[in-house]
């Protein structure tokens, strides 16, 4: 989704960029909607990415609807201690400036009346919502294509090679020479590590996405780990790093649906329909990567999995990329500082030669 996303504001900028991707459009996420701010994150990052929440409202408007809904989100609080830390939380993140607050135990059924009736409190912001990552990732493509740019998709295995003004993609079926790629995905960056030796180190998170049967309106706010889409299937997230076949996906349905009936006692006997996998490749540390790496490379990586910085990364690569201009408040997020020390300041040496692979 971020390579469409930053192809339709290249675009609109009335330039031509090619997009060379392993998979078809949206192919990195599951078919379930997506959180596009979390009211928890650290203020570091959750500034901005309340700044880059507010920008789906209207790319909505500019390329047709893709499932933007601003639900509010809450986080409740089962125990004293975890009440203790909400209230915390929340006063940490007013101060940063963030629209966050913390709601009595009264308060949070009231506004989320099926959470489980002992809850102690909840912290809670207006502004978390959720999007639906297929459907912007298919009208970023199309607007963007409409604007003059080109989709080179399921391209499979690229090799990449850096020139003195050069950088060279050469896939099975396509070969492009740019004077300047954007890596949009922390898969293309650990790609192009191992065939240049870039020295930026990547990890992986995966999980899963869980569906249950529709059921009737019952959920109205982004929980943690639950969120009810509009067609009625609740979608339950689980966490881990566990290998991709049917005893992961048994386990994951049976802890998400364990954490889901502790805040939601309604789930508890829901009826679970599919356990949708997913992968991502990150930054090591929780800040994106987002600046030059090599002379003609960029990069623009989230912290996370998701879509909640789409829209910031996109506009603040493109006015790196083509204006030269860092973006206020991005600066603690130059690739640099993940390199080993040994190669800040310098360029590290290529894998095979100097010239690439």
């Amino acid at each position: 989704m971020l390579g469409c996303a930053i192809a339709y504001t290249l675009a609109r900028r009335k330039l031509a960029p090619i997009v060379v991707d392993r998979a078809g459009p949206g192919g990195e996420f599951p078919p379930v909607d997506l959180s596009v701010w979390d009211h928890t994150e650290p203020a570091e990052t959750g500034r901005l990415g309340l700044e880059s929440a507010g920008h789906f409202p209207h790319l909505q408007d500019q390329i047709g609807p893709i499932g933007y809904l601003r639900t509010g989100g809450l986080t409740p609080a089962d125990t004293s201690a975890e009440a203790e830390a909400g209230e915390l939380l929340a006063r940490t993140q007013a101060s940063a400036g963030l629209p966050v607050r913390w709601l009595s135990g009264e308060e949070a059924l009231q506004r989320e009346p099926a959470l489980a009736p002992t809850v102690c409190g909840a912290t809670y912001s207006p502004h978390d919502g959720v999007v639906n990552p297929l459907l912007m990732t298919r009208r970023l493509s199309a607007a963007a294509r409409h604007l003059g740019a080109t989709f080179l998709y399921h391209a499979g295995h690229v090799a990449i090679s850096a020139q003195a003004r050069w950088v060279s993609l050469r896939g099975a079926r396509e070969h492009v020479e740019a004077r300047r790629v954007i890596v949009a995905s922390g898969e293309w960056l650990a790609e192009i590590d191992r065939q240049l030796g870039i020295g930026l180190p990547t990890r992986i998170a995966g999980g899963y996405a869980v569906t249950t049967e529709a059921l009737p309106p019952l959920v109205r706010h982004r929980l943690p780990g639950v969120r009810q889409q509009s067609r009625g299937e609740v979608i339950l997230d689980h966490v881990g790093g566990e290998g991709v076949d049917c005893a992961a996906a048994t386990r994951a349905m049976r802890g998400a649906t364990s954490a889901a009936a502790r805040l939601v006692p309604a789930l508890r006997d829901v009826r679970i329909l599919h356990a949708w996998p997913w992968r991502a490749t990150m930054s090591p540390d929780t800040l994106p990567l987002l600046g030059k790496i090599e002379e003609g490379i960029f990069v623009a990586v989230p912290h996370a999995p998701g879509v909640t910085l789409v829209p910031l990364l996109a506009h603040a690569v493109v006015a790196i990329t083509v204006d030269g201009r860092v973006p206020e408040g991005v600066q603690a997020w130059d690739p640099r500082r993940a390199r080993p020390a040994a190669a800040v300041g310098g360029v590290l040496p290529r894998k095979d030669s100097p010239k690439g692979p």
